[in-house]
């Protein structure tokens, strides 16, 4: 019997609703619009009136996104308010597999509910169907896993490349072409912080004066100290890709941030993404006085960011799945293992103790195997130098800048004199000789300055086995994950033998597979090789039980 109140009909049997979402990137209006169509159809021909219509646009597929209007129509039908729910495709309904729909069906099953996929042929109160559910859930979860992992691979490709990754320039900057550029209306503020900085005065001097002079940031507020250190650590303001790595949040869910680091490239040498307002030189010298400044230790990072909680975060990968590994209590876990349940990997665990000791005992091998003219080799040296010595670090890349600014405008003298004919008056000759030597002359001078610095400075620490071992366990997390990210991409933690088989250190390091920088991935085997280049010291060997 149908029930009327008020003209409605109220009979949840002879009630659904629909549910539809979008792809930001995937669908537009005109497709929703469709959808709705096409399911209202369906509703008609089965003699259902259409309560409400819930739509969304947010992923299906990644963990810890808050799916209010999907929770609504499960809650809607769960409650017995309607007895029918309607998507257009099981995959709008949810990408997170069998293991989310699955819950779904059970819920709907208890309450003598159905849940129809429309253009899937597929009835949840038809029992020969829930297997064909399960099969189109994980297919959509494979599909957008895919999906994730070839978009990422390509962003990443892309950065090395020097494309803007997305999101606001620093101020001071916008992003044409994907490249970084000047903004006009920013700039001449930007540079006049960067000479300041340049001259060493304080964040809150600076800020102090844009307010008095009623200057505002971007989006209209005052400056703060902390926003003009913000943009000094910024490696975009430079002209430099930042080096970005992946963090969980406190509700479990993948976040990237930018670190204050540019991104190294294949070739060891930090990857250009355009226009700066300041030079690479120029940064050198402003984070050495900042540096020089500050009573914060480098491991404080940023004010509103927060830090790494490992060494390895962002660095290990699952040997069964290629996914993350991160850090829980005392062990890295597989990060899908962790959120998505066993369907999407059997995952593994390893102690933080014994895969810190394993990635850093093959990074200070890595690192005694270079020549001092191997370009990671010389990369790594500055990194170091600039925290070891802020003050010589900041003048050697002041002195490069000068050489190459130097060569640049010989080159171009010659080109006028040689190429474009130019000079061709009676003192023509004489100008492009005097102007020659002159240059030649800085340029001299620069190349002597450094060679002058270069023998001053002391590597050795990077070199032998005992210094790099006690310097390395003295620098603090974030200064250690700069150098390994200088040296190393990534790696991949191969899974045990066996269930419950224990490994020990050395065989953990035979089976993790490296992508150092410079070089190809590793290919994902055990390899004895990987421990002979370690170096054990004695305080080492003896923990272990190996001292003679």
């Amino acid at each position: 019997m149908v029930v009327l109140i008020m003209g409605a009909i109220t009979d949840p049997a002879l009630l659904c609703d629909l549910y539809l979402r979008r792809s930001n990137w995937q669908d537009d209006k005109t497709t929703l619009r469709k959808h709705e169509r096409d399911l209202r159809e369906r509703a008609a021909r089965e003699g259902l009136t259409v309560r409400k219509v819930w739509i969304e646009e947010v992923s299906a597929f990644k963990a810890g996104v808050v799916r209010e209007k999907f929770d609504n129509a499960i809650a809607a039908v769960v409650s017995g308010v309607v007895r029918h729910l309607l998507v257009w495709k099981l995959d709008r309904l949810s990408r997170q597999g069998m293991g989310q729909v699955g819950t779904v069906l059970d819920q709907f099953e208890q309450k003598g509910a159905r849940l129809v996929a429309h253009i899937d042929g597929l009835d949840s109160s038809i029992p020969q169907h829930r297997g064909l559910f399960a099969w189109l859930a994980e297919q959509a979860r494979s599909e957008s896993f895919n999906t994730s992992t070839r978009t990422q691979s390509t962003k990443a490709e892309k950065k090395l490349t020097g494309d803007w990754p997305g999101g606001q320039a620093p101020y001071g900057l916008c992003v044409r072409k994907r490249r970084t550029r000047h903004n006009r209306k920013e700039y001449p503020t930007s540079r006049r912080i960067a000479d300041a900085l340049l001259q060493n005065r304080s964040g809150e001097d600076i800020a102090e004066e844009l307010n008095s002079e009623g200057l505002r940031t971007r989006r209209g507020g005052l400056w703060r100290s902390s926003t003009i250190h913000q943009l000094a650590h910024s490696p975009a303001w430079a002209g430099l890709m930042p080096a970005h790595e992946r963090y969980e949040d406190k509700k479990g869910r993948i976040r990237w941030r930018a670190t204050d680091e540019p991104l190294i490239g294949e070739d060891g040498q930090p990857v250009r993404t355009g226009d700066g307002v300041i030079t690479v030189a120029e940064r050198a010298r402003i984070l050495a006085g900042l540096r020089l400044r500050t009573s914060e230790s480098f491991s404080g990072g940023r004010r509103g960011k927060p830090g790494a909680n490992s060494l390895l975060s962002s660095f290990g990968k699952c040997g069964r799945c290629g996914g993350n590994m991160t850090k829980s209590g005392q062990q890295y876990r597989c990060y899908r293992r962790v959120n998505l349940g066993k369907s999407a990997c059997q995952g593994m665990t390893v102690l933080v103790k014994d895969l810190d000791w394993a990635i850093s005992a093959a990074f200070r091998a890595r690192v005694q195997s270079f020549s001092p003219e191997h370009a990671v080799f010389k990369e790594l040296a500055a990194r170091w130098l600039a925290h070891e010595n802020p003050e010589a670090e900041a003048r050697r890349v002041e002195l490069i800048g000068m050489t190459a600014d130097a060569q640049s405008r010989l080159d171009s003298l010659d080109d006028a004199y040689y190429v474009k004919g130019r000079f061709g008056d009676a003192n023509g000759e004489h100008r492009y000789l005097k102007l020659r030597e002159a240059i030649v002359g800085q340029l001299d001078s620069a190349n002597s300055k450094l060679a002058e610095l270069k023998e001053s400075m002391d590597l050795s620490a990077l070199m032998d086995p005992t210094r790099l071992h006690s310097a390395w366990l003295s620098a603090d997390q974030e200064k250690a994950r700069m150098l390994l990210r200088v040296v190393l991409h990534s790696f991949t933690v191969l899974p045990p033998r066996g269930q419950g088989c224990k490994r020990n250190r050395f065989e953990l390091l035979s089976e993790c597979c490296f992508h150092w920088v410079g070089e190809k991935q590793q290919p994902l085997r055990r390899d004895v090789e990987r421990i002979s280049g370690i170096v054990l010291l004695d305080e080492e060997a003896e923990s272990m039980g190996l001292a003679a």
